[in-house]
């Protein structure tokens, strides 16, 4: 078993990272962990020119490897392990991974979202060059060209923002 962490965050996308700069700010030992690379979906794309504060756009390598730095700068720990189980055990949270358990006073889930895939030949291949699978986020790249969504309708009373 581990140290006692005040804060184990699950996830470290955009919203786990932020939530490591947070924690780490306010002086709770903090532990992000990550089943794969730091960043999330966001790298899924080659550009990112709706994030706020970069006008002119962003590589979003460069913006969640910017996140991670400063979480790390304001003490939060970096682990990679996929976490399998969550257990309250007394007064704390008991975290299992594949890796290594884990004991926390607080738990924050930032797991994020999986894009349902199509099974398309070379669809990895030619994600976010051509196959995108949020056309709020990646609409604009595709002004003024053809294209071909492929969906199912959401009835009005099931709409909502993710």
């Amino acid at each position: 078993m581990s140290d006692l962490y005040d804060v184990i965050i699950i996830g470290a996308g955009p919203a786990g990272l932020a939530a490591a700069v947070y924690t780490g700010r306010a002086r709770l030992n903090t532990l992000v962990l990550e089943k794969g690379m730091p960043g999330g979906q966001i790298l899924l794309t080659d550009f990112v020119e709706n994030y706020p504060g970069f006008p002119d756009g962003v590589i979003p390598f460069q913006l969640m490897d910017n996140f991670k730095r400063q979480a790390e700068k304001f003490g939060a720990k970096l682990g990679t392990d996929e976490v399998k189980e969550i257990h309250k055990k007394e007064k704390h949270w008991l975290v299992l991974g594949n890796r290594g358990e884990y004991l926390a006073r607080t738990v924050i889930i930032s797991t994020g979202s999986v894009y349902r895939k199509l099974g398309l030949p070379k669809e990895e291949e030619l994600t976010g060059k051509g196959i995108s699978y949020c056309a709020t986020c990646d609409g604009a790249f595709f002004k003024d060209k053809e294209v071909g969504v492929i969906g199912e309708e959401i009835m009005p009373s099931q709409k909502h923002c993710s």
